[in-house]
């Protein structure tokens, strides 16, 4: 399948997982360790059985065992900051902070992967970044505190850990493959950085969470093998990473229509297009 193509179906699974998500995480008694433990688990039973359908084969990690390590701690440290941001601080601001990850992408992946920094992708990823900044941008004082820069800290990691991913997949025959390790890992990362998250996950093991935990998981996997495919279909990390943020822009058409969020419509509008217009220049 053409790597566009995958990268327009995984910001549409995507999409639906962060809403998902947000519904999730908005429930105080979640605690931000022990979801982003289950949630990384369980997307890596998901992935397992996906894997053993297409067959499971892992190529001999030892050469590659520095980069595998910097996964774990990337994802297990992106997702725990993530989780900590979205607990304490203004959903807009955290996001607007989180997107910077593409940027990041993009200089990571110049540095690591040797790809070319053009002209063309820095004024497309600037529109992009831009462009998630005014959709998700309302009027408040932006006091800078730890919140900010969990969120800001949550971008840089999860960034990185995507050119890293760029890198590891393409050593293996399938993606779902490295997919199982790459949730599996930084799971149990998280429970080295965070132990007493163990405590915690008796709610989450609530008949009336998990059936919206197992939804959230299965279109966040989707996500993840489509973009990752992508990749291994010829598509840059540095041209990926900028049109998988039209997840924004589907994650707003599916709340307007379905959770009847319309404020800040001129808002969402030019950020929109800003976003639309950084894709159409680097596709």
């Amino acid at each position: 399948m053409n790597w566009f193509l995958l990268v327009i179906i995984s910001a549409l699974a995507g999409s639906f997982a962060r809403i998902l998500q947000k519904v999730l995480l908005n429930d105080k008694d979640n605690h931000p360790a022990a979801f982003a433990f289950v949630f990384q688990i369980t997307v890596s039973l998901i992935m397992l059985v996906w894997a053993l359908i297409e067959g499971f084969k892992i190529p001999n990690l030892i050469p590659l065992i520095p980069y595998v390590i910097a996964m774990a701690l990337l994802y297990a440290l992106a997702n725990l900051s993530l989780f900590k941001a979205f607990k304490s601080a203004e959903a807009s601001e955290a996001t607007i902070l989180l997107s910077s990850s593409t940027i990041w992408s993009v200089l990571s992946a110049v540095a690591l992967l040797g790809e070319k920094l053009t002209l063309v992708k820095i004024i497309a990823t600037i529109l992009v970044f831009f462009g998630v900044a005014t959709v998700y941008y309302s009027k408040s004082r932006w006091k800078l505190n730890q919140s900010h820069l969990f969120a800001l800290l949550s971008g840089i990691l999860f960034g990185v850990a995507f050119t890293n991913d760029a890198f590891l997949v393409s050593k293996f025959e399938n993606v779902s493959s490295y997919m199982f390790i790459a949730f599996l890992l930084p799971a149990l990362a998280i429970l080295l950085f965070q132990p007493r998250a163990v405590r915690q996950l008796k709610h989450l093991l609530h008949k009336n969470v998990i059936a919206k935990l197992l939804l959230t998981c299965l279109f966040y996997g989707i996500s993840a093998v489509t973009v990752f495919q992508a990749y291994k279909n010829g598509g840059e990390a540095s041209v990926i990473s900028p049109i998988s943020q039209t997840s924004v822009l589907m994650t707003l058409a599916i709340s307007y229509f379905l959770l009847k969020e319309r404020d800040r419509l001129p808002n969402k509008i030019i950020g929109a297009l800003l976003v639309l217009t950084g894709v159409w220049i680097i596709s």
